[in-house]
């Protein structure tokens, strides 16, 4: 291809070059092989116009025609030219030249005088030019003066003009091969370097760069293409990004989208488990099924399930709300009160399963955070350390503070959780212990709620296991 397009330009320069070259030489030659005689014979015979009538005047000084034939010799001899003097009966009286003028003149030309002008048709015989000039001596006799100039030198210079014309044409012939080679290396290299940045450009691939350090046109050309091949690049690579975040972004609305299906599933599977038990009960109960009979007693049970219920309901609403939400407003606030407020709000259920509380607090500690948000994750959290932490073990609470972030430990002692259950803790409805928090009236959806509103917070958490128990860990940037 890149072989075609140089041998295409090269013949096209060839042509083209060729072609000037001999519009050129055609001008040059007809110039030099018509205009050039013409105007040297023009200025030839003006300057012997000149110089005769300023023989005339010199000789209209003189009394006799004997005293003429110095001033003739000097002209002839400074002019190159033959001179004679003919009477009013055309004889030949004075002359420079005696043996010549019998052969130049002829008898029969005629003469027209008038004052002091040459003639205007004078008299050519072959290659030379003969003017008359009308003469009046000092004694009153009218003589004619007779110059005739050679021209064989122009007629000698038209035949070897003539002569030379084929050499000239050969010699633009090997000009234009010469031409059209240089033309090809300095030209066509730069068009096919840009042939093939342009070719790379439409495959999509901006990594080549015009290496032409040129200030014509096509230094110009490359700049502007490098400067576009940049510019395609960039919005290439900022396509791609866009692309990629919005392939990304797809992904992520995907997989919230699953999220939400797998949660909405779970929490119908959730629901649906206490309304079968309750629909249980009160069916064995109205069609007085064995067993049943103790109403009090079911209806007992029923009140627990509906309880468990309501608080399922009531963590999904709080799900939702929170969801609805599309920018939490954040507010300074103390840390350190919090926790104590949030404490001393489950003294009872401490009192409940005699347990002790470690709070390693200081007075002060501002976070900027949503308030009502960390009041539900210091709830949610202190609340399965208690319920989930056996009767008479230690609860340890510490808030450590420094420049860049606040960090809060919550420990319960006594148990632990299996290693491969630890990571599925923040899923909803995720229970390690499915007859644990059927008995402590877990919803499984405590840790899922924590983990959405540390997430909003931008905040880092995690659960591990300790040689006392289960730590739960958060932190929040100052």
């Amino acid at each position: 291809m890149i072989k075609s397009i140089k041998q295409k330009l090269s013949i096209k320069i060839f042509i083209i070059t060729f072609s000037l070259l001999c519009i050129s030489c055609s001008g040059t030659y007809l110039f030099i092989f018509q205009i050039f005689p013409f105007a040297y014979s023009s200025l030839i015979d003006s300057n012997m116009q000149n110089a005769s009538i300023q023989l005339t005047q010199q000789l209209s000084s003189y009394n006799n025609i004997e005293a003429c034939e110095s001033a003739l010799t000097n002209f002839s001899a400074d002019t190159n030219a033959i001179v004679w003097v003919e009477d009013e009966n055309g004889n030949i009286v004075s002359s420079d030249k005696q043996e010549n003028t019998e052969e130049t003149v002829s008898g029969d030309t005629a003469i027209t005088f008038d004052d002091n002008i040459p003639s205007e048709n004078p008299t050519t015989f072959s290659n030379r030019e003969t003017n008359y000039y009308p003469i009046t001596l000092e004694n009153g006799k009218s003589y004619t003066l007779a110059v005739q100039f050679d021209l064989l030198v122009i007629q000698q210079t038209k035949e070897v003009l003539w002569t030379i014309f084929p050499y000239i044409i050969f010699m633009a012939f090997l000009l234009s091969l010469l031409c059209s080679w240089l033309y090809a290396v300095y030209i066509t290299r730069p068009i096919i370097q840009l042939s093939e940045i342009s070719k790379q450009m439409a495959a999509l691939d901006f990594s080549g760069q015009c290496a032409i350090a040129r200030q014509d046109e096509l230094g110009c050309l490359a700049q502007n293409l490098n400067t576009l091949s940049m510019a395609l690049e960039t919005s290439l690579n900022n396509l791609q990004t866009a692309n990629e975040k919005l392939r990304s972004d797809i992904k992520l609305e995907q997989e919230l989208e699953q999220q939400k299906m797998e949660f909405f599933y779970a929490a119908s599977h959730e629901l649906k488990t206490p309304l079968t038990i309750l629909k249980g009960h009160l069916t064995g109960m109205l069609n007085k099924i064995t067993g049943y009979e103790n109403h009090f007693e079911y209806l007992k049970r029923s009140l627990s399930v509906v309880d468990r219920m309501e608080s399922l309901v009531k963590e999904l609403l709080y799900i939702a709300k929170t969801a609805e939400k599309s920018e939490l407003k954040y507010q300074t606030i103390n840390l350190a009160e919090l926790i104590r407020v949030q404490i001393a709000s489950l003294a009872d259920l401490l009192s409940k399963k005699q347990q002790q509380l470690d709070v390693a607090i200081p007075d002060k500690v501002l976070c900027k955070l949503n308030p009502s948000q960390m009041e539900r994750v210091l709830q949610n959290v202190l609340s399965n350390a208690i319920r989930y932490s056996p009767t008479n073990e230690l609860i340890r609470i510490s808030l450590v503070y420094t420049e860049k972030k606040v960090r809060c430990e919550i420990e319960n002692s006594g148990i632990h959780i299996p290693e491969d259950n630890l990571h599925h803790l923040f899923e909803a409805f995720y229970r390690a212990d499915n007859s644990r928090s059927l008995n402590t009236g877990g919803t499984g959806l405590g840790l899922y709620i924590v983990h959405k509103i540390l997430d909003a917070h931008n905040a880092k958490y995690g659960i591990l296991n300790t040689n006392n128990g289960v730590l739960f860990w958060f932190e929040l940037l100052t």
